[in-house]
C-alpha cells in the first residue's frame, strides 16, 4: 500500500471511528449495510469497527439496566418494614 493510501485509509477509518459515536441505531445500520457491500482490508476494518460500537451499546445497556434494578431494589422499603406494616417493634 502507497503511502498517500494508508493516508487515506486512516482518515476515512478515523472519521468513521468518530461517526459511530454520535450515530443513532438506525444510521449505524445504514453504515453497516453500506460496508457490508464493499471489499478489501479497509471494508473490513470498518466493518469490525462497526461491530465494536454495537457490542459496546449493548454492554452500556445492559449495564445501565442493571444499576437501574438495583437503584430501585435500594429504595424499595425492606421486607421487615413491609410485613410489619412499617412498625419499628
Amino acid at each position: 500500500m502507497s503511502a498517500p493510501a494508508a493516508v487515506v485509509e486512516v482518515i476515512v477509518l478515523t472519521h468513521l471511528q468518530e461517526s459511530l459515536r454520535t450515530a443513532t441505531d438506525a444510521d449505524i445500520a445504514a453504515i453497516a449495510l453500506h460496508w457490508a457491500a464493499l471489499h478489501g482490508h479497509v471494508a473490513d476494518t470498518a466493518r469490525h469497527l462497526i461491530d465494536e460500537e454495537r457490542e459496546y451499546r449493548a454492554a452500556l445497556a445492559h449495564d445501565l439496566e442493571a444499576a437501574h434494578t438495583a437503584l430501585v431494589a435500594s429504595m424499595c422499603p425492606s421486607t421487615y418494614w413491609t410485613a410489619t406494616n412499617g412498625s419499628t417493634r
